[in-house]
């Protein structure tokens, strides 16, 4: 159980070999949405550059669209991002759902 404040993500870090880099990637979209071949925007979070944009090349390669939320501080904006979209489709808004952001 993650506490305010502090992410999976970040606990995984902790518990890493020191200078291993962790991303937060992929928990905003439900499985079948990303299945479904639409153009999706994939939030990401980790305080490595080069893993950042590792992550962002495969995630490109999945034809979604990288979004960078910034160091791994970010990660548990993004996990709570995640139970968000849960709590939308279970009361009503259905599981066909995903986030995005519109950049100019």
């Amino acid at each position: 159980m993650t506490t305010t404040g502090n992410s999976a993500a970040q606990e995984i870090a902790a518990a890493a070999p020191e200078g291993t880099p962790v991303v937060k990637a992929l928990n905003s979209i439900f499985g079948h949405v990303l299945a479904q071949d639409k153009p999706l925007d994939a939030f990401l979070a980790g305080d490595s550059a080069e893993a950042k944009a590792r992550v962002a090349a495969f995630l490109e390669s999945l034809d979604l669209r990288p979004l960078d939320a910034g160091g791994l501080q970010m990660a548990s904006v993004l996990e709570w991002t995640g139970i968000l979209l849960m709590g939308l489709a279970r009361n009503g808004v259905g599981f066909d759902l995903a986030f995005g952001a519109e950049v100019h």
